[in-house]
């Protein structure tokens, strides 16, 4: 019998990934590349939210997430603009490793700005606990699922029926023809890679009160949620949200009945699970080459 808190906690980890792992969803399908910057971008917001909004400027924690989002967005806007709009015409490798470039560039900033030293800041829940069917769970395990399950439901909404999101998708679809129907392609991709990066946000703000930031904080979450949406499929959305939660489920699952200590092994077992037998992914994506 699995105890309901190692499973609440593998929930809460997996909306982690899948948060991240739709950020690389939404770069494939719009750009055909692959964001490895992701988990950066998830360390330098749980940076943001921590040291300069909560304990420097004392704020609280609902304004302190939208500052950070929309601080988050705008760096990912102004990266598609300044850096993958002179490269698209390149080939997708060169693309690939302005993204490596970018990561490095965040971690060496944060480290920069911020110093070497952890930080850790409980959050507005600090330790509190919630019972839930007898148990005990962490209330910010609770406030993860709950945040996470609103943006993907926002997140549905809005590529569903507002303009945004079809346009979104257009130029998804076909960069070209949106051009010639008169839909400024340079600044859709550039709305969303600031979408991407603030759904690392939302992860890293969220992820922030359950461990020590640091610079290093975020590249073992970004490889996870990339392996989530290998095991979703390339390019799913509902796999990248499956996938994530699966991945989050198995590690903690792995840990209560093996060892802490093959958590992360767990995850690259998947992969190469998946990779071996169902190289497409749960979901398998509709268009089958992309570049």
């Amino acid at each position: 019998m699995v105890p309901l808190p190692v499973l609440i906690s593998g929930v809460a980890m997996g909306c982690i990934y899948a948060l991240v792992a739709l950020g690389y969803v939404f770069i494939w399908n719009a750009m055909a590349i692959i964001n490895f910057a992701q988990g950066e971008f998830l360390m330098f917001a749980a940076f943001l939210y921590v040291a300069t909004f909560a304990l420097s400027l004392r704020l609280g924690f609902g304004l302190s997430l939208l500052l950070t989002m929309a601080a988050m967005g705008i760096l990912g806007a102004v990266f598609s603009r300044t850096v993958y709009s002179r490269l698209k015409r390149q080939s997708q490798i060169v693309a690939i490793i302005a993204t490596v470039g970018m990561g490095v560039f965040l971690k060496e900033a944060a480290r920069i700005i911020y110093g070497p030293e952890p930080f850790y800041f409980p959050g507005p829940l600090g330790t509190r606990m919630v019972p839930v069917l007898g148990w005990a769970i962490p209330a910010q395990q609770l406030v993860i699922v709950g945040v996470a399950v609103i943006v993907m439901l926002i997140q549905q909404l809005l590529f569903r029926h507002s303009l945004a999101g079809k346009v979104m998708r257009a130029v998804a679809e076909d960069k070209e023809t949106a051009s010639l129907m008169g839909v400024p392609v340079d600044t859709t991709l550039a709305l969303a890679f600031a979408y991407s990066t603030i759904l690392s946000a939302v992860a890293g703000v969220l992820l922030a009160p359950l461990f020590f930031i640091t610079t290093e904080m975020g590249t073992m979450v970004g490889i996870k949620g990339f392996v989530a949406m290998i095991i979703g499929g390339f390019g799913s959305i509902p796999g990248a949200i499956l996938g994530g939660l699966l991945l989050g489920v198995f590690e903690n699952l792995g840990t209560f009945f093996i060892s802490s200590t093959y958590k992360d092994a767990i995850a690259f077992l998947m992969m190469i699970a998946f990779l071996a037998w169902r190289p497409q992914g749960i979901y398998a994506e509709p268009v089958t080459e992309r570049a």
